[in-house]
């Protein structure tokens, strides 16, 4: 469970291009543009009218997860996670996305899989995206994931 949840944020977090801040008293726009890393995760999934939270607080190792965005739309998912007490890189994707800043809506596709969702939250160096997960016909996981912008 804890790597779908990753998985779910890196794909989630994919989806970005840029944003308008609230605060924003001029015509400057706010991009993603740059390496984000994922530091927490909270997926409440529904399935058959019962209803789990789980929260994951990445850890040192998980926080060398990287989502790269680049300036054509472009960009790539790195995921690192324990494996039998190694931090291994287990998941390199690339990934397209678009970002619609009037809505805040966004879509990702990677692997032939696309999807939506919205930024609820983007400063210069932290933002939050939300997504619906409804890849399993049985179940409806939603998505929230907060990152944080770094240097690489």
């Amino acid at each position: 469970m804890k790597k779908l949840l990753v998985i779910s944020a890196g794909l989630g977090l994919a989806l970005l291009t840029s944003c308008r801040s609230d605060n924003d008293n001029e015509s400057e726009q706010l991009t993603i543009t740059g390496n984000w890393r994922p530091d927490k995760i909270v997926s409440t999934t529904t399935s058959g009218g019962t209803s789990t939270t789980t929260t994951v607080i990445t850890d040192a190792c998980q926080q060398k997860s990287r989502i790269m965005f680049t300036t054509d739309a472009s960009g790539k998912i790195k995921y690192y996670d324990n494996v039998n007490g190694t931090c291994s890189l287990l998941i390199d994707l690339d990934m397209t996305y678009s970002y619609n800043p009037g809505t805040k809506n966004f879509s990702i596709t990677t692997n032939g899989n696309k999807m939506d969702g919205a930024v609820t939250t983007l400063t210069n160096t932290n933002m939050v995206v939300y997504y619906v997960d409804k890849s399993n016909p049985d179940s409806t996981n939603r998505v929230e994931i907060s990152a944080t912008k770094v240097a690489n």
